[in-house]
């Protein structure tokens, strides 16, 4: 702590009687130097000023030890309450105040308020409820809460607890995050029976470190985890025990003056539709509590190597590209003359999941979108091209076939009541692009020779949310995922491809039966959802929020023999959400 001007001034008559002193002891013209009346001056001169020296010790020793003292008691009441506003610890008469943008001093001065400033999120709904940091931080205003500063780095921390409920009317063995692709059809036991289960796996813990490489370079990083991980031993009989997994790990460069941003590591795809902007952080996430999100939202989180360029100084526009890491979703039965086998896939080894396969695919998912926020709305153009392979051999020799696919699309977010009520929408349409959409539908499938067959296929998703009183935010959102047309043919009297008409589907509402080839050959997943997020309580040390969403989700199949099967599911969502840091 700076010394106060009090004490300050208490030195300085003292050291006024110490530079006259010192200042007698010069002799002059009229003292010889070896008088006995001049040493006898220098003696009483000598002796004064080390009584004034001493006094000056006793002074300072005390001084110091108030100092200490006032230091030591401001920390420990900070430290037992570091939110209620403290003007009065503080010395009010030395220092200037400055002040950051938003109003809180940076420095001692005679209005400060408080000591830590309120916390801060990204700017998104989404980031609201999850205490996700912002996309934006300032490196230099005041540390706030959940902040705390280790020389030049900032660490920001995030996330937040959850006691989760859930019930579904079929049971799809799955936790908090539904697997659209394992809702039961109507020959399955499991199709008559519903499922109820509570969790805390979407509890997320969260933290950003950023700090300034150069005057103009700042580089931050990135973690959010959750406890969606699922181990060899993991259950839910006893003692539960599910694994802590990586959701978004990434480090970025940020050249704000020249609107450059460098992202590397795993982050949501830069297919996503974004609130504003195109900055990490400023996600369009739906508000549900489903973490599976909805049937229509474009999304994954994988690893890339990301650019963006802004434009303007308020970044009203921007353009970016992504390289993401491929994997791609086959399907439907493939054709081989006698001897012939087909490689898409291989089993994971090493530190690879030995229980899942991993496509054989020649380059990496290019991403590319436009964005633009000109005053009234957030407005979105996006880009996707991807590469499929396979591999046909026979004893002695094979031969690789390579596919191109992708698509476009874009996206809108719409405040139609400014800060009241908002209208989103977004949608991609193309070729293979099953991996993208919530519902995890087929990239491709297989053609006569044994190449790959991109899927023709559409995503389209639709919401509103808003707040009608402060503490209460309303959501609904519309979305589906759709397989436009068959990719199927016949040969030698048997059905290949994917949604082929002659495909069995006679057993698909008979209990047991094994006439139903439906789960094969999904066409369309579609889903209606609505729910509130409610802040029960919100002050210094976080905010708790309730939550509750109903979801009714319907899936079809294409029509075979036996006629066009359906099945569906209702499901019930209930949150209590504490958020420490926000």
């Amino acid at each position: 702590m700076t010394p106060t001007p009090s004490s300050r001034t208490t030195f300085l008559p003292s050291l006024l009687v110490a530079s006259t002193a010192l200042a007698a002891l010069i002799p002059t013209k009229s003292h010889a130097a070896g008088s006995a009346d001049a040493i006898s001056i220098m003696e009483k001169q000598i002796h004064k000023m080390q009584s004034q020296l001493a006094l000056m010790k006793r002074q300072q020793a005390a001084e110091n030890q108030r100092i200490r003292a006032e230091l030591k008691r401001q920390r420990e009441m900070i430290e037992a309450d570091p939110y209620t506003p403290r003007a009065h610890l503080l010395d009010t008469s030395y220092s200037p105040m400055r002040r950051s943008a938003d109003g809180f001093a940076t420095d001692f001065g005679t209005n400060i308020t408080n000591i830590i400033a309120p916390a801060r999120t990204a700017s998104t709904p989404y980031g609201e409820l999850t205490a996700t940091p912002p996309a934006h931080p300032d490196l230099y205003g005041p540390l706030r809460r959940g902040q705390f500063q280790i020389g030049g780095i900032r660490i920001t921390l995030g996330g937040y607890l959850e006691a989760a409920t859930l019930w579904r009317s079929r049971n799809t063995g799955s936790d908090i995050s539904t697997g659209f692709n394992a809702i039961p059809w109507g020959n399955q036991p499991a199709h008559h029976m519903s499922e109820f289960h509570q969790t805390e796996r979407q509890s997320r813990l969260a933290a950003l470190v950023e700090g300034m490489l150069t005057k103009k370079l700042e580089a931050d990083a990135y973690i959010e985890t959750d406890f969606q991980g699922s181990g060899s031993s993991s259950n839910s009989r006893q003692s539960n025990s599910y694994v802590l997994r990586t959701r978004v790990f990434y480090g970025e460069l940020k050249d704000k003056a020249d609107g450059l941003y460098f992202l590397g590591g795993q982050n949501w795809s830069l297919i996503t539709l974004f609130n504003k902007g195109m900055l990490a952080r400023d996600e369009q996430t739906p508000l549900v509590i489903e973490a599976q999100y909805v049937p229509g939202f474009n999304w994954t989180r994988n690893t890339q190597i990301r650019v963006v360029k802004t434009f303007g100084k308020q970044e009203r526009y921007a353009v970016g590209l992504s390289v993401e890491n491929p994997s791609s979703v086959p399907a439907g039965k493939a054709y081989t003359q006698p001897g012939e086998v087909i490689t898409d896939r291989v089993k994971g080894t090493n530190i690879n999941n030995p229980d899942t396969y991993y496509t054989t695919d020649p380059a990496p998912d290019l991403i590319a979108k436009i964005a633009a926020d000109p005053g009234w709305g957030h407005y979105e153009l996006t880009g996707v091209m991807r590469f499929f392979r396979d591999r046909t051999s026979v004893p002695g020799s094979g031969n690789n076939h390579t596919t191109i696919a992708g698509g476009g699309g874009g996206g809108m977010v719409l405040p139609l009541i400014n800060k009241k009520l908002y209208f989103q929408a977004s949608g991609l349409v193309g070729t293979g692009l099953g991996r993208y959409g919530t519902s995890n539908l087929p990239d491709y499938t297989y053609n006569r020779n044994g190449g790959t067959a991109p899927l023709p296929e559409a995503n389209l998703l639709l919401g509103l949310y808003g707040d009608p009183t402060t503490n209460l935010r309303l959501y609904v959102y519309g979305g589906a995922e759709t397989v436009m047309s068959r990719r199927a043919f016949d040969e030698d009297g048997k059905s290949y491809g994917y949604g082929n008409r002659d495909y069995i589907m006679t057993g698909c509402h008979t209990e047991l039966s094994s006439a139903c080839a439906a789960a094969e050959n999904v066409r369309t997943v579609a889903q209606a959802t609505t729910g509130f997020w409610y802040t029960a309580a919100k002050g210094d040390y976080g905010t708790l929020r309730i939550g509750g969403q109903y979801a009714h989700t319907y899936i079809q199949a294409f029509s075979g023999i036996g006629g066009k099967p359906h099945t569906n599911a209702d499901m019930v969502f209930m949150s209590l959400r504490y958020m420490p840091f926000n």
